[in-house]
């Protein structure tokens, strides 16, 4: 038995699934801490404890972390809600939002 290759009208529309995907990505800045992070996670995306201070730790120690990939229209919503979350109540430096962008998702 061969290998299995895709009919390319499958294959194609597999293409055109993954084009479809973005990531939104949370920027690293020393204005917020991790209880804000798993906090707007947990708010925002229902992400539950593990998983909020996973994109903790990422952000803090990767300069970024991947929070969901997903279709553009969910991901420019995901985006805006976490630019819009407001500054950090616990820091008395924190005066903005965290950061975050969208991109095409890796294939």
């Amino acid at each position: 038995m061969g290998s299995t290759k895709l009919v390319p009208e499958v294959q194609k529309q597999t293409e055109v699934d993954k084009a479809k995907l973005f990531q939104i990505i949370l920027l690293d800045d020393d204005e917020h801490s991790y209880a804000y992070v798993i906090e707007m996670m947990m708010t925002l995306f229902s992400f539950n404890y593990e998983d909020a201070l996973r994109i903790a730790y990422d952000v803090d120690y990767l300069g970024q972390a991947t929070v969901k990939i997903c279709p553009l229209e969910e991901a420019m919503v995901g985006r805006e809600q976490i630019n819009c979350y407001g500054p950090d109540h616990r820091l008395a430096h924190s005066s903005t939002s965290m950061i975050s962008i969208v991109q095409a998702a890796d294939q």
